[in-house]
C-alpha cells in the first residue's frame, strides 16, 4: 500500500486533554499530518493566526464549536462541519467558547495534490463524521493499527471535501453580548436570566435564543458546568474536604443529582474523579 501511517507525537493525556500527531507518509516519503486534538473543560475563544506555505489544510469539527477565518470567509463549525485552508493563505482559528470542550481534526496534505482550490467551509458526506471519530477512538487506543484508516481512499475524501457545497459564512463568534454574559455566568453566584437579560439590554428570551447559538448551551446549563469545573478543581487540589461539603458549597443540595450531573459532565463520579486525578503541581 503506498500510503502508511505513524503516531508522531502524543501529549500527555490530563485533565483537560489530550493531542495526537500522526504522521501520513506515500512510498516511504512524508506525505502529510493528522491532528488528532481533543479538551475536555469548558474553553474560552483564543484565537492565532497561521499560514502554511506548502501545505493545504482542512480542519474538521467533531465536537464542541471551533471558529475559522480563512480569507474573507468565518464561520463557527459545528460537529460535521469542515474549513478549506488552501497553502499560503492566512487564516485565524481557535476554540470557540462551549460547554463540553472540543474534539477536533487536523489534516495536512501537499499543495501539489491540487484538492483546495479556495477557502471557504463545507459539511461531511453522509457517514463521515462517525466514521472519522470511529477511526481515531481506535487509533487512540492502538496506534499500531493504521488499518483502520482506509488511506488509500484519503484524497479521494479529501477532493469530495472540495467539491461540496459551501456553507454560508457567519459571524457568530466572538460575540461582545455573549462574552458579557459569560463573564456573569462564571461568577460563584451568577445572576438569573432576567437579571442577564437587562444587563445586556436584550429580552430574556431573546438573549435565550442568542447565547444558545453561540455557545451551544442554554445560560442555566453554562452557569452549572462552570459550578461543576469550580468543583473539579477542588476535587484536583490537596484538599480532602467531604465531598457532600464540596458540592454543597457550590449550590448542589441533592447529592444524588449532583453525582448525576457530575458524571455525566466527567464520565466518572466525584469520588473516583478524586482519585484519578491526584493534586496540581
Amino acid at each position: 500500500m503506498p500510503f502508511t501511517l505513524a503516531k508522531e507525537y502524543q501529549s500527555r493525556p490530563h485533565a483537560r486533554g489530550d493531542a495526537w500527531v500522526f504522521r501520513v507518509a506515500k512510498d516511504g516519503a512524508f506525505w502529510g499530518l493528522l491532528v488528532d486534538e481533543q479538551t475536555r473543560y469548558k474553553t474560552r475563544f483564543t484565537p492565532g493566526s497561521e499560514s502554511h506555505a506548502d501545505l493545504d489544510e482542512v480542519i474538521v469539527c467533531l465536537e464542541g464549536r471551533y471558529w475559522v477565518q480563512v480569507g474573507g470567509w468565518s464561520r463557527t463549525l459545528a460537529p460535521g462541519e469542515a474549513a478549506l485552508i488552501p497553502h499560503g493563505v492566512p487564516h485565524d482559528s481557535g476554540v470557540a467558547t462551549n460547554l463540553v470542550g472540543l474534539h477536533f481534526l487536523v489534516l495536512l496534505f501537499p499543495k501539489e495534490s491540487g484538492i483546495l482550490a479556495a477557502p471557504g467551509g463545507v459539511a461531511l458526506p453522509p457517514g463521515a463524521l462517525s466514521w472519522l471519530k470511529g477511526a481515531f477512538r481506535f487509533l487512540r487506543a492502538s496506534p499500531d493499527l493504521t488499518g483502520l484508516i482506509p488511506l488509500t481512499i484519503l484524497p479521494e475524501f479529501l477532493r469530495a471535501l472540495a467539491a461540496a457545497p459551501g456553507l454560508p459564512a457567519d459571524s457568530s463568534h466572538p460575540d461582545p453580548i455573549v462574552a458579557q454574559v459569560l463573564s456573569l455566568l462564571e461568577q460563584p453566584e451568577p445572576p438569573p436570566l432576567a437579571a442577564l437579560a437587562a444587563h445586556v439590554g436584550l429580552t430574556p428570551s431573546h438573549l435565550q435564543r442568542r447565547f444558545l447559538a453561540a455557545v451551544g448551551s442554554s445560560p442555566l446549563q453554562y452557569a452549572r458546568a462552570c459550578q461543576l469545573d469550580r468543583i473539579a478543581g477542588e476535587l484536583r487540589s490537596p484538599s480532602t474536604r467531604a465531598l457532600v461539603d464540596v458540592a454543597t458549597d457550590h449550590g448542589f443540595n441533592d447529592q444524588k443529582h449532583f453525582r448525576q450531573l457530575f458524571k455525566r459532565r466527567f464520565g466518572q463520579s466525584p469520588a473516583a474523579y478524586r482519585k484519578n486525578h491526584p493534586p496540581d503541581v
